[in-house]
């Protein structure tokens, strides 16, 4: 169990399949307070039971700085000190949260998560990112640091709605585009029927080969400085769809990619067989729909955290497994997609 906020999480610290509940059993009697939504609240009210908790609305719309100080409120009020530990049991908002206060109250306290979505649990609780958003400027307020130990149990999908477990799928076949062809884009292809049906056993080997893909590409560069930022392959276009259409960040993910395919394309970087092949890809799981980007996507893109001056630096693929990076001037990005 990781011990040290300074120390990037590995894969010991990542338990995978064990009940949410079993938590309980790393607190080591910690003053222990959970975080998380009104949703899991009332779907898992066995699992806040003897715990001092903050319960908070669902939705995007919290991740802010309000929401922060709101918690430290209420740290305040339950007279928290540099012992006490904090739970993050929610998606990949809640995890994004706690991870951020708990790293900033105090100086920081320790704390761990219990992803509930299948977004969270391969994505948002693995790496040490934390934050909050800005107005309309996703994650600009945050940090890096570590929980304890991440906790994902598939059994928690099974309370997701259709269109969350879905958002969840959009980052499943990001990682399946940019690693190894013969690996999870393979396995995912040949399951497709299973995964839709939540199958519990190809579900395990799904999060675990995910979190495996994630952990090592953040041991490689952890404070996303170079090579980490293949993470973000369809993220900055996503981010522009994400706040103006109001939908799910994974399914704005599965957007962005086909913006940055086309992109790719133009450019004479990836050629139409696999662009074809990636987007019958999307299609099996439902992602066949598309987003044609609007001034006002535009406006948010001018804000993205990867933004120099006037360009931005895209994640591209070249082929299957073959991710790269790619400056534009945000301007030519509307003239190639016309």
């Amino acid at each position: 169990m990781n011990k040290n906020p300074n120390k990037n999480i590995d894969n010991s610290d990542i338990k995978i399949g064990l009940q949410a509940i079993a938590f309980k059993e790393f607190l080591d009697n910690r003053h222990t307070v959970i975080i998380s939504d009104e949703n899991l609240f009332r779907l898992y009210p066995e699992v806040f039971e003897d715990f001092d908790k903050i319960i908070l609305p669902s939705g995007e719309d919290t991740k802010s700085l309000k929401t922060i100080e709101f918690i430290i409120s209420e740290f305040v009020k339950l007279n928290l000190d540099r012992n006490s530990f904090i739970i993050g049991f929610g998606g990949g908002v809640i995890c994004d949260i706690t991870g951020f206060v708990a790293s900033i109250f105090m100086r920081g306290l320790s704390f761990g998560f219990v992803p509930s979505t299948l977004l969270a649990q391969i994505d948002a609780a693995i790496g040490g990112k934390n934050g909050v958003n800005f107005g309309n400027h996703k994650n600009y307020i945050g940090c890096f640091n570590n929980p304890e130990f991440v906790i994902c149990d598939p059994i928690l999908l099974n309370t997701l709605s259709d269109q969350e477990y879905k958002s969840g799928l959009g980052e499943v076949l990001k990682y399946a585009l940019i690693t190894n062809k013969n690996e999870l884009f393979t396995y995912l292809n040949k399951n497709t029927e299973l995964i839709l049906n939540k199958n519990q056993k190809i579900l395990n080997f799904i999060i675990k080969k995910c979190v495996q893909i994630k952990s090592d590409i953040v041991a490689k560069d952890p404070f996303d400085k170079g090579f980490r930022q293949i993470l973000n392959f369809g993220h900055s276009f996503a981010h522009c769809v994400e706040k103006i259409e109001n939908i799910p960040h994974g399914i704005a993910v599965v957007y962005g990619m086909k913006i940055a395919l086309k992109i790719a394309f133009n450019e004479g970087f990836l050629n139409s067989e696999c662009q074809n092949e990636i987007l019958s890809f999307f299609a099996k799981f439902g992602f066949d729909k598309e987003i044609i980007l609007r001034d006002e996507h535009f406006e948010i893109l001018k804000g993205d955290k990867k933004k120099n001056s006037d360009s931005i630096k895209l994640v591209i693929i070249r082929d299957i497994g073959k991710p790269d990076f790619y400056e534009l001037p945000i301007d030519d990005i509307k003239d190639l997609l016309k």
